[in-house]
């Protein structure tokens, strides 16, 4: 692919992740019918269903350039590989699950905490990630990856510290926020290893797969949403008192164009956002996908700043500064010139390497037809994600 694509794609990543966070938020800060737009749970179904919009772009390129549809699973006598081909697809209602919790308590904390906290402190998601690398995956975890999950964890703390002490107008409870997307970040990780798990049993493009646990994801909320109506809750935790009136959200979205407009924009953005991230890794690697993340963290403080919801602070800058080192470093963008670091990495990268011989049987199926060219291997690389 021609390298003004792959930079069209990686600016898509930039500009399509900043302004989802960003429209995400504006709509929490938004009123209509005497009400705010305080929505999670909506908002969770909102993603997921502009999530499953990758599936129909994916059916569509593999329409125009004639490649299958379906996913592939060779042949095995192995049981539990054989439990996979009769599930095919469904496979992912359990990784749809742990992103329904974990998106759930994040667009909760989202209302809860300023939104340039709220994207840092997903950046712990590699320390969640490590932990469940070693103890589920039984994957070794190098020196480089133990400093940048370090780092990482520092950085986090003093964010959150920061954000506490200098709470923002945009922030009306940011030490609940901060635990709740923290939270948040342990499901994530289950389901970035769900994903590994099941990636490496079955060959499925990625772009099929965020759509297919897009459509999973908004399965379960057509069954939840109703569920979360019937409940009642104090009006000083909820409005209207439901835990969610979804009725509530659409009467409100119909009253206000501006809403309407960030509500389209939301799904179109995540939908958006998801394509370019995959399209990203496919073409330049994990490492270019993991710097433009790191740099979307940066562009959604300094638009948070620029709109007037929050104020510069330099302890939240030294913050930046360890959480995006650490990231950059376990990532292996950094690679650091002492203590063996530069052998540790080359290490891990020829493990990798052997990882990806042991998958080389998929290119002789990717000459047969049967799945799509340059698909990377399967990872739990937060980065890829």
């Amino acid at each position: 692919m021609d390298k003004i694509y792959i930079y069209m794609f990686m600016l898509g990543v930039l500009i399509f992740g900043t302004a989802n966070t960003l429209i995400s938020k504006s709509m929490n800060q938004q009123s209509a019918l005497g009400y705010e737009f305080n929505h999670p749970y909506f908002q969770t179904a909102t993603m997921f269903f502009g999530e499953s919009f990758c599936l129909l772009a994916y059916k569509a390129i593999a329409k125009s350039t004639k490649a299958p549809i379906s996913v592939y699973i060779p042949e095995t006598e192995n049981i539990s590989d054989r439990l996979y081909q009769k599930l095919g697809n469904f496979v992912f209602l359990i990784p749809a699950f742990f992103d329904l919790l974990a998106s759930t308590l994040t667009f909760i904390g989202l209302v809860l905490s300023a939104a340039s906290v709220y994207q840092m402190m997903r950046g712990f998601i590699i320390v969640i990630v490590a932990v469940n690398s070693v103890v589920f995956l039984k994957k070794k975890l190098y020196r480089h990856q133990i400093l940048g999950a370090g780092l990482t964890t520092f950085g986090v703390c003093i964010v959150g510290v920061v954000s506490i002490l200098y709470q923002s107008s945009s922030a009306p409870n940011p030490i609940l926020g901060i635990i709740l997307i923290l939270v948040a970040q342990v499901f994530h990780g289950w389901m970035f290893v769900s994903e590994e798990l099941f990636l490496g049993k079955i060959h499925i493009d990625p772009l099929q797969a965020v759509g297919v646990e897009g459509v999973c994801g908004f399965l379960y909320y057509l069954i939840l949403l109703p569920i979360l109506y019937f409940i009642p809750c104090s009006e000083d935790f909820c409005i209207n008192g439901h835990v969610e009136d979804t009725l509530l959200a659409f009467k409100q979205i119909a009253a206000n164009y501006t809403l309407a407009f960030t509500w389209v924009a939301s799904m179109l953005s995540v939908s958006l956002f998801n394509w370019t991230g995959i399209s990203t890794t496919k073409y330049a690697g994990s490492l270019a996908r993991s710097t433009v993340d790191t740099s979307r963290t940066f562009l959604v403080w300094l638009a948070c700043m620029l709109l007037g919801w929050e104020q510069f602070l330099w302890p939240q800058l030294i913050g930046f500064f360890f959480l995006s080192f650490g990231t950059l470093v376990y990532n292996e963008v950094l690679i650091l010139p002492f203590a063996s670091f530069k052998k540790a990495v080359q290490e891990h990268q020829a493990e990798k390497e052997k990882h990806n011989q042991a998958h080389s049987v998929q290119n002789a199926y990717v000459a047969e037809g049967f799945l799509s060219e340059d698909k990377p291997y399967a990872t739990s690389d937060p980065s890829i994600n």
